[in-house]
């Protein structure tokens, strides 16, 4: 079995590690093809192997590095595949990609099966030539996952007709280990939120609800950064919340189990907007794994989340009141946080695990790869 995946993101090496799974599962020969460098708000990035993938990893120069919607890659990619003879090809990218284009239309004048990506949950609309070259993904597409079954939905909607399986980010249970269970150790009812700081993230409406009486005495930590920062911190501040709330700031991915374990309930309080709901929700997955239920608003993915892992509660969106009796009544009621936490971690690690996302890829690609296998 050959597999070549065409990824952006593995510029990032730790964004191999779910290929390396997914290549332990599958066996043979698996090789990435990513581009040399990658430009971000930091510098150029060079493409640098993960200690943990074996497999081949194939630099290519792109266009428009750094912009995630249109990089192409400067290269024969028909040759490339020519030389590769792989099994089947996936492209981890949206359809509307000029990338995706690429290497989708090589693969298929190969005659090879190629998978394609998708985590777009609101169906858009493009112009000319990008709604051409996704109309041509969608029809010479192989095999489509997506990251939810809303984002099945809308590739339906938007014309691919071929077989669709879900994969949602995985999550590795291990590196988030199960907080030891408290006692009343005196200490304030702990919320929490971990994310970007952002109109569309809702975090207005948790500052709103720690400012009602329902609240008085909660204590809350904010984990992140972003373009309503400052706003948020004096919107705090009028409502009296100093020393209640915490700024923490951007806390790198291998210190966020830490604000988990400090918290008694993670709330997620996102919002819809017109170009933006919540694809899945994977701050809930991660603080279900350390063992931390979860309140969401009800906004995008986040209540199938909450259905499927049975971790937590929902509120509606932007409703500050009702966000704030819901705290109050989680407040006095640590047996039911303890019983969803328990469901929800034991979930998690069924449905979210990251070997069982990339175990179910390995089978989903090794089934593409079957007739052209077989003899």
């Amino acid at each position: 079995m050959k597999l070549v995946v065409v990824s952006h993101p593995c510029v990032t090496p730790a964004n191999q590690e779910f290929w390396a799974r997914v290549h332990r599962h599958l066996g043979g020969q698996l090789t990435i093809v990513a581009p040399a460098g990658w430009r971000n708000e930091y510098g150029t990035q060079a493409l640098r192997r993960w200690p943990a993938f074996e497999g081949d990893l194939q630099p290519l120069p792109v266009l428009l590095a750094g912009n995630i919607p249109l990089h192409v890659y400067r290269a024969r990619v028909g040759a490339l595949l020519r030389a590769q003879s792989p099994d089947v090809v996936f492209v981890h990218h949206e359809p509307y990609g000029p990338a995706t284009f690429q290497f989708v239309a090589a693969a298929r004048r190969l005659g090879l099966p190629v998978g394609i990506y998708s985590s777009q949950n609101i169906v858009k609309r493009y112009p000319p030539p990008f709604s051409w070259m996704e109309r041509a993904v969608h029809r010479r597409a192989t095999f489509a996952t997506t990251i939810s079954r809303t984002v099945a939905d809308s590739l339906r909607t938007k014309g691919y007709r071929g077989p669709i399986s879900l994969m949602p980010p995985g999550i590795d249970i291990a590196s988030f280990p199960e907080p030891p269970a408290r006692g009343d150790d005196g200490r304030p009812f702990t919320v929490g939120y971990v994310g970007r700081l952002a109109h569309e993230k809702g975090v207005d409406t948790l500052v709103d609800a720690l400012a009602r009486p329902a609240t008085a005495g909660m204590r809350a930590l904010i984990a992140g950064d972003g373009p309503a920062a400052d706003d948020l911190r004096a919107r705090a501040a009028r409502s009296g919340l100093n020393g209640r709330v915490s700024w923490m700031g951007y806390v790198s991915h291998d210190r966020v189990a830490d604000v988990y374990g400090e918290l008694d309930l993670l709330v997620v309080p996102s919002r819809i907007t017109t170009a933006w709901t919540e694809q899945f929700g994977r701050v809930v997955a991660e603080a279900l794994a350390c063992g931390v239920p979860v309140l969401t608003s009800d906004s995008g993915e986040l209540p199938t989340l909450v259905a499927d892992t049975g971790g937590g509660w929902t509120f509606p969106e932007g409703d500050a009141d009702a966000l704030a009796a819901r705290l109050a009544m989680l407040a006095a009621d640590p047996g039911e946080r303890r019983a969803r936490a328990d469901i929800g971690r034991a979930r998690v690690k069924e449905l979210y695990d990251v070997d069982v996302v990339a175990q179910r890829l390995a089978d989903v690609v090794r089934a593409a790869a079957r007739p052209r296998l077989s003899p």
